[in-house]
């Protein structure tokens, strides 16, 4: 935190601890819970640090959050509330409406994991109390542009750090593989990991590129121009888990480019975003905000930091009977450094180390320049493998990264510590002869104080006090927060103060502006159980019962539909053959439903209207934005991307208009439970079946890997000629498909049931199911639909539905997150 006051920011975000939410929670509800945090006596502290230094602070509360913990965001709420941060982060939505209801008077931002990508989604951000939008890192600048002509809301936009794959908010990874979800701060990063791409049934060979779903760093410094131009209010850096050089370097390039945008400053040197990016990187570009390049996005070769390249290994040597490498040096090195020697498939051989001994043109150096071959020995510690030395392996044309720069963090260090971020103040001393004067300050942010000498002011016969002397005695303000800027006296004749009267009230005038600073907001004495309580669904009746299919291509429809499904909804990836099959289909008399893209971006709007003119009897709602169209006479169901995990989340979308609601996969069985047992249960369509949708993403590793287009314009639509899965470490081979908007969707290979909860959920009052298919071809659909079908009606026992599918169809059926998680 003082790494990034020191470095310029106007603001910085930090999480609390478990204990700082109040209840004893053990989640700290925010979306780095591996990151250190804050504790409850630390918040204020940190915030109190914060304003005196001219600096916000935000809180993030970025998590989805259950029933039972909702009284411990309310003490967080509170906390928050009391301690006088600037604003919280949210991205749940009955958290928002309960820190509404909390503490009206403390701002609210929309998290980027609330998947924001178009105007209707801000605005309907802004309808729950959002005062700023943080948008999704996937949008470009003219996607940016038009939501910013279409909306007056405050827009936030990352600008550095780690991108995501997948969007945030629309990660289950972690949740299906291995039950801790990245919605709840727990991301395994399963991105990071390398994976081998199977086409139409057969591994392809893409040679040293193993980490598909692992994305270069953001570096948008030469986009804040463009940023400022456009209005957008804050840009934001990722910057916990990092150490306080990474922040204070990146903080640094940011203030400088932004300075530069603004007509204030030089701008940023080459030095200052070298300093940053050696701080951290795993390669780095502008993400999206350029738009699209499947071909830059992911290398393939990096999931972990590299720093920044230096050259090219040539191959080994010796030299004094040390095995050195011969590096072709792109920049000049030095003893001391860490490099890196890039490996081969997920890393396999790679060399690294710190630079012992190093020589250029025969001579031992401590630094060589760029240019030329020179020879580094990585220490006695670091001998190369035997396959490099017997030449098995060879070294030649491997990139070499230069991992850390010992010279660049001290100087980035010593910088941070000469930087002493002042506030400016402008003093006054008032008063009258006999009397005690006043000595008051205001600071450039607003905030003022008074305080009083404790000693009257005399009479002085000879060298009165005058602004230059009272300048001198004020000016010392050493460690303080505070830099003088003016100095005004307002007095009825020659005065004399004693120095050491004021040097005392300059101290006690620095604490009162500290305190002055410290702006609590008022909360309200509100239960968040008894809030829960009071929380009802709408009067509208429930939306009528059934078992309901979600389907990929019209085969698996008729088949669904023959199998007894109630009714199907349409989710296919092309648009070409919808109309032609939703018609077909609903002219022989089956209840037809649409789903759009999960995704809406400005002018994807056509896409909802087009599905809707096909006059279907449901469309499944998917986007925040979508939260706010008008359908008439269409029933709209809330999809699973809505992120519904608790009552007060329920309750706020089914008043936005909805006949049901699909609770989020991020609930365990137990916590599912506890949801539907309620009046909610009714207006809830719980899907049953699917396979998980893993990684939902902008990147389309299709075209990044079978063709050599950055977009949909020039990749050829290979998605359109093969099938494709990537498969793990433990050779299961995950379903890749394209959606009509060319994102990406990796599915888990197994398919999840809840047949075991079907039982447990209709004695709740649950009416109405969904089974979601991807690639089953007509028979397999028939054969699950039929499964539940039975079970539905009572005719198998949901062993038997599990037992059946494993058998017939093959399935792997797992229950992943829907099991009972133990504490």
């Amino acid at each position: 935190m003082e790494a990034a006051v020191r470095g310029g920011a106007d603001a910085v975000y930090f999480g609390l601890r478990g204990g700082a939410a109040g209840g004893g929670a053990a989640s700290p509800f925010n979306a780095r819970a591996r990151a250190a945090n804050f504790d409850a006596a630390e918040l204020e502290e940190a915030v109190r640090f914060l304003h005196a230094h001219g600096v916000k602070g935000y809180v993030t509360l970025n998590t989805l959050v259950f029933d039972d913990e909702l009284p411990a965001v309310r003490g967080a709420i509170e906390a928050c509330a009391a301690a006088g941060v600037d604003a919280v982060i949210v991205q749940d939505l009955g958290v928002m409406r309960l820190a509404r209801a909390i503490a009206p008077g403390l701002p609210i931002h929309a998290s980027t994991q609330m998947t924001c990508t178009d105007a209707a989604g801000v605005e309907l951000a802004r309808s729950l109390g959002a005062a700023r939008v943080i948008l999704a890192r996937e949008l470009s600048l003219d996607d940016i542009a038009a939501i910013r002509r279409a909306t007056d809301v405050e827009l936030e936009v990352f600008v550095h750090g780690a991108l995501c794959i997948a969007y945030s908010g629309q990660c289950l990874t972690s949740e299906a593989i291995g039950g801790r979800s990245a919605n709840r701060g727990a991301c395994a990063q399963a991105c990071r990991l390398p994976y081998r791409l199977v086409v139409d049934g057969a591994l392809r060979d893409l040679g040293d590129a193993a980490y598909l779903l692992s994305p270069e760093d953001l570096d948008a410094t030469d986009v804040i121009p463009d940023l400022v131009a456009l209005g957008v209010a804050s840009v934001k850096i990722e910057g916990r888990l990092k150490g306080p050089e990474y922040v204070g370097a990146t903080a640094r390039l940011y203030r400088a480019a932004i300075d530069a945008a603004l007509g204030e400053g030089a701008g940023p040197g080459v030095t200052d975003r070298e300093a940053a990016l050696q701080a951290f990187s795993r390669g780095s570009g502008p993400g999206f905000l350029r738009g699209v390049d499947h071909q830059r996005l992911v290398d393939g070769r990096t999931c972990d930091h590299r720093g920044i390249e230096v050259g090219e290994a040539r191959g080994v040597a010796r030299r004094r009977g040390h095995e050195v490498v011969v590096v072709r040096a792109a920049r000049p090195l030095a003893r001391g450094e860490g490099i890196l020697v890039e490996g081969g498939f997920a890393g396999e051989g790679e060399i690294g180390g710190r630079i012992w001994g190093l020589w250029a043109a025969g001579r031992e150096v401590e630094r060589a320049p760029a240019g030329g071959d020179v020879e580094v020995w990585l220490g006695p510690d670091r001998r190369l493998p035997e396959d490099v030395l017997s030449g098995a392996r060879g070294l030649r044309g491997r990139r070499v990264f230069r991992t850390s720069d010992p010279v660049a963090t001290r100087a980035v260090r010593e910088a941070l510590d000469r930087a002493q971020r002042r506030v400016a103040i402008d003093v006054r001393l008032e008063g009258r002869l006999g009397e005690r004067p006043r000595l008051s300050a205001a600071t450039e942010g607003g905030a003022s104080a008074s305080v009083e000498v404790d000693t009257p002011l005399g009479r002085a016969d000879r060298s009165p006090l005058d602004e230059a002397t009272l300048r001198k005695q004020l000016d010392r303000l050493g460690d303080t927060p505070f830099a003088l800027r003016g100095v005004g006296l307002s007095l009825d004749g020659p005065a004399l103060v004693p120095p050491s009267a004021l040097n005392r009230a300059r101290r006690a005038l620095v604490a009162a502006l500290i305190e002055a600073s410290h702006r609590p907001h008022p909360s309200a004495p509100l239960s968040a159980e008894g809030l829960v309580a009071g929380v009802a669904p709408p009067d509208a009746p429930p939306p009528a019962p059934g078992l309901f299919v979600l389907c990929r291509n019209v085969a698996q429809a008729r088949a669904a539909l023959d199998a007894g499904a109630s009714g199907v909804y349409l989710d296919f990836l092309e648009m070409v053959g919808l109309g032609a099959a939703a018609r077909e289909l609903m002219a022989a008399g089956a209840s037809v439903g649409v789903a759009p893209p999960r995704i809406r971006k400005p002018g994807e709007e056509k896409i909802d209207r087009y599905l809707l003119s096909l006059g279907p009897a449901a469309i499944l709602v998917r986007s925040l934005g979508a939260l706010l169209d008008e359908t008439p006479g269409v029933p709209r169901i809330g999809d699973f991307s809505l992120n519904v995990t608790n009552k007060l989340a329920a309750r706020e979308v089914l008043s936005r208009g909805l006949a049901a609601f699909t609770p989020s996969f991020d609930l365990d069985a137990a916590q599912l439970e506890s949801l539907l047992d309620s009046p909610f249960g009714p207006f809830a369509e719980v899907v049953v079946h699917h396979p998980m949708p893993l990684f939902h993403m902008e990147h389309c590793v299709i075209a990044a890997t079978l063709s050599e287009g950055k977009d949909h314009l020039t990749c050829g639509r290979p998605c359109e000629q093969h099938a494709l899965s990537l498969r793990d470490r433990a050779g299961m081979d995950h379903p890749l498909e394209a959606d009509v908007g060319c994102r990406n969707t990796v599915f888990h290979a197994a398919p999840q049931s809840a047949a075991h909860l079907v039982p447990r959920l209709a004695s709740c009052g649950v009416r109405r199911f969904r089974i979601e298919l991807v690639r089953e071809d007509a028979e397999g659909a028939r054969r699950v639909v039929e499964a539940y079908r039975r079970l539905l009606a009572g005719e198998v026992a949901p062993a038997e539905v599990a037992r059946g599918l494993r058998a017939e169809g093959s399935y792997g059926v797992v229950r992943g997150s829907l099991r009972v998680l133990q504490a």
